[in-house]
């Protein structure tokens, strides 16, 4: 038993391969995490001393400043707000989602426990990626600041399920808590008559290595370069208690 095809015209072939190129292919979700449910491991461990002291530390990030060579796009939109009436020092519940907005596959680290990266050794020093997302304050067009907290995502290419591959037009999607807080500069701009009115979200990726010995740790910080952009500004309002 067998079926009859008839034959296919050559035009509708080549109409139907064009149709299946310029067709753009669906953007996703491929993970999301909710930052209020889990208490993330932070701490690291310390080699033991081998006589008691003062315990020290420094930390050195460098940002990227060379914008003529990056290493994708990133999107970052912030999609809700708990609350549109805040005070400073209130924790606003945000939900964002971070976008592959480039032509090419990237990596993001997408896990709240840092101490999972540490080596068995809490001597050896270690690499890992770090993705900051920050919740940034503004006054209409006159200012901006990162005054409203964020959180950061860890993760490095030999710990399993510490990273995810965004393809182009793909994310993820974080739900956390911020901290709204107004530095001099700003809380006098705010005073002077330019409160904030409105919040965004940006997402910054970066290569870290921290050292530990049984005195002291330092971490070394570099910003990946990268093409950002940011979704359209939610409206608040922010008093000064």
């Amino acid at each position: 038993m067998y079926s009859r095809c008839r034959p296919i015209h050559p035009l509708f072939l080549s109409l139907a391969a064009a149709a299946t190129f310029l067709s753009p292919c669906p953007a996703q979700e491929v993970a999301s995490l909710d930052l209020t449910k889990v208490e993330a491991r932070l701490d690291l461990r310390r080699p033991q001393p081998t006589s008691p002291g003062p315990h020290g530390g420094a930390q050195e990030t460098r940002l990227c400043f060379d914008k003529t060579h990056n290493a994708g796009g990133l999107r970052t939109t912030l999609l809700s707000l708990d609350r549109t009436h805040y005070q400073v020092g209130d924790e606003p519940r945000f939900e964002v989602i971070v976008e592959n907005a480039g032509s090419a596959p990237i990596k993001v680290p997408f896990s709240p426990h840092l101490a999972d990266l540490q080596p068995q050794d809490p001597a050896q020093e270690f690499g890992y990626y770090e993705l900051q997302i920050e919740l940034w304050i503004e006054a209409g067009e006159q200012w901006s600041a990162n005054g409203g907290g964020g959180a950061t995502l860890y993760g490095a290419d030999d710990h399993a399920n510490t990273m995810v591959t965004l393809h182009p037009g793909e994310w993820v999607r974080v739900i956390a808590k911020g901290h709204f807080h107004l530095e001099d500069y700003p809380l006098q701009l705010s005073l002077a008559g330019n409160p904030v009115d409105q919040v965004n979200a940006q997402a910054s990726l970066f290569r870290a290595k921290t050292l530990i010995t049984p005195t002291q740790s330092a971490t070394s910080i570099q910003e990946v370069c990268m093409a950002k952009t940011q979704g359209q500004s939610t409206p608040i309002e922010l008093s000064i208690p």
